[in-house]
């Protein structure tokens, strides 16, 4: 969905650094349970002292071999040393925003619109959701966003016209429209009435 490799790359990493943390954390949480010190399993482990600290605090992932011979060391299972990894990357994938929440809130004073960013950390995820709110006579500014880019858009209240290219296209109420961002396009709104549309954007771009 026009996502790029740096992106890709980039949710990988987050994804693998949450990994490191949750392994790490649990490695910590077994030694000092068994009441054995970084000196201690690193002797017997055969691991650096250095090594396992950097595992513990998250700043390594470390390898398989390592986290068995950890394990080992420890008397416990591997799949001991992985729990809550699954749940962290559950816990990370949900995100809930209240109502009357602080929004991000970008005025186009000149053309009498607004735009709300629903969700936080945006960048970090795939789509982007915002409320576009245009009033009487007033318009967005003209966008063309990167190849690849797409945008779906519902009209919630009020009337709209949307110009893709050089097609113009007039939504109401409960319409929407699907496009290619990456084609010139402008909302306006020739009402007599406040306008209001949910934009979903992918991937997310500011």
């Amino acid at each position: 969905m026009g996502i790029s490799a740096k992106e890709t790359g980039k949710r990988k990493f987050q994804e693998t650094e949450q990994a490191a943390k949750t392994v790490g954390a649990r490695l910590r949480q077994i030694r000092q349970d068994q009441d054995i010190t970084l000196v201690e399993l690193a002797k017997t482990a055969g691991i650096d002292i250095a090594t396992i600290s950097r595992i513990e605090t998250g700043k390594m992932t470390g390898t398989i071999e390592s986290h068995m011979r950890l394990a080992n060391a420890l008397g416990v299972k591997l799949t001991d040393l992985y729990s809550g990894i699954e749940e962290a990357r559950v816990k990370e994938g949900v995100s809930v925003q209240p109502a009357g929440q602080r929004t991000d809130v970008y005025v186009h004073e000149a053309g009498k619109s607004s735009v709300a960013i629903l969700t936080k950390d945006v960048l970090k995820k795939k789509l982007m959701p915002v409320l576009v709110t245009i009033e009487p006579g007033g318009s967005t500014a003209e966008e063309e966003a990167k190849v690849g880019t797409e945008k779906f858009l519902f009209v919630l209240d009020g009337q709209l016209e949307i110009h893709v290219g050089k097609e113009k296209y007039t939504l109401r109420r409960g319409a929407n429209i699907y496009f290619d961002a990456a084609i010139p396009h402008q909302l306006h709104n020739s009402s007599h009435r406040i306008c209001k549309c949910l934009v979903i954007i992918t991937p997310p771009v500011l």
